[in-house]
């Protein structure tokens, strides 16, 4: 009886151990789909790179473009400054598991440990109290041959399991080992693709002196780039009240004597609107290429730092001639030129409205519906440039809102 109440305990402690395991190789594939995440992220950031650096090389021409080239390197050094701390993010969150596997090996270890010292008290109890005939007299004193029978496959498959427990526990013991072995190694290879980051962030800190020493050299025109820079701010500040007082005349004059926008809407216009608010954050570009070189807000003048500019949208650079493309299903409620500058056009989605400055050879006209990635025009592009910039703005009844929390992340 003392053995087969020692065999009972014994198996489980081996449920017990396995309880362990489970938790462990568990835990292991929650880690790596989190680090695929990170690793996910930080590939993301390099396609942002290789697009930024596409640009430099299209804007390397021409001297006269050396602002806008400024305008990219600002926004690739951010990007370089958000890879460096992917990584560093990888290398951390590596470091934890890490620790934490070692722990649970270490764990483990003691438990294998553990369960040996008992295999071994049972060897030695067995010896201690062998008989010539124990095994035998407890299958001869059987009450019949099924029980008889029972109980030699009792023996047979006791003396299989512990060899087969102590095998298994040896080769996920052996398992964990290389995990964190490739751990490890993980390591050391996020760390090297940080230090190589980091040298190329250095080359990004000379590409940027290079570009400074070119504003310098416009910089030595103090007063006629000063005036430039005032005008140019001028004028931008007059268009966006011009588009602020047709917006929102539209907007009162759709509205009427109503509280809101949206209770004059039809059933039809409120779907339109509901589904464009359910997909804040996963709007596509108003380009299918580029990247944002004015936010949201205020905005720090990249010569004079101490000029700040207020921006209501966004300001998107991208190709030369690229196509505008109308962000929702919508319709066409304004398509106007104000004097001296390019067309702007204006897009209804329900009680929301969405706003491109600066574009040509429009392809739609004011009544026509038009879908998402629908193109409504081309951007305005200088002669001989190789970039172009498109403002876009989102209203959401009379209150404009930033458009880098509506569209998609690159």
């Amino acid at each position: 009886m003392r053995n087969l109440h020692q065999s009972f305990v014994d198996h489980m402690k081996i449920f017990h151990f396995y309880l362990i395991l489970i938790f462990v190789l568990s835990s292991f594939d929650m880690t790596a789909q989190s680090r695929q995440g990170l690793e996910d992220k930080r590939k993301k950031t390099l396609q942002e790179i290789a697009e930024t650096n596409r640009f430099l090389k299209e804007t390397q021409q021409s001297q006269k473009e050396s602002l806008e080239k400024l305008d990219i390197l600002i926004v690739q050094e951010k990007q370089y400054n958000q890879l460096i701390s992917d990584i560093n993010a990888e290398i951390k969150y590596t470091d934890r598991q890490i620790n934490e596997s070692t722990l649970q090996i270490k764990k483990m270890g003691n438990e294998v440990e553990k369960l040996k010292s008992d295999y071994a008290e049972m060897i030695r109890q067995a010896y201690k109290n062998r008989g010539k005939y124990n095994k035998l007299v407890f299958v001869l004193s059987s009450k019949d041959f099924n029980e008889a029978y029972r109980r030699m496959k009792y023996f047979q498959q006791y003396s299989e399991f512990q060899k087969k427990q102590v095998e298994e526990i040896n080769e996920s013991q052996k398992q964990l080992n290389e995990s964190v072995e490739e751990l490890a190694a993980q390591k050391k290879e996020k760390e090297k693709l940080l230090a190589e980051q980091r040298k190329e962030s250095k080359q990004l800190e000379l590409i940027k002196n290079e570009q400074n020493k070119s504003i310098a050299g416009l910089k030595s025109k103090e007063k006629q780039l000063r005036k430039k820079v005032a005008d140019k701010q001028k004028e931008a500040q007059k268009l966006q009240q011009e588009i602020n007082r047709l917006v929102t005349a539209e907007i009162k004059k759709s509205k009427g004597n109503s509280k809101t926008l949206y209770d004059k809407l039809t059933p039809e216009e409120r779907l339109v609107s509901n589904n464009f608010k359910d997909n804040k954050g996963r709007l596509p570009w108003p380009t299918e290429r580029g990247f944002i070189t004015k936010f949201f807000g205020v905005n720090q003048n990249p010569i004079y730092k101490e000029l700040k500019i207020s921006s209501e949208g966004i300001d998107i650079t991208t190709v030369a001639n690229a196509d505008v493309r109308a962000i929702f299903d919508g319709e066409v409620t304004r398509v106007w030129r104000i004097k001296g500058e390019n067309i702007t056009i204006l897009l209804q989605h329900g009680n929301y409205r969405t706003v491109y400055m600066n574009v040509v050879d429009v392809t739609v006209k004011q009544g026509d519906k038009v879908k998402s990635k629908e193109t409504i025009g081309k951007i305005y592009t200088e002669k001989g440039a190789k970039t172009a910039v498109l403002h876009f703005e989102i209203w959401e009844e009379l209150k404009k809102v930033n458009p880098e929390q509506w569209i998609i992340k690159k």
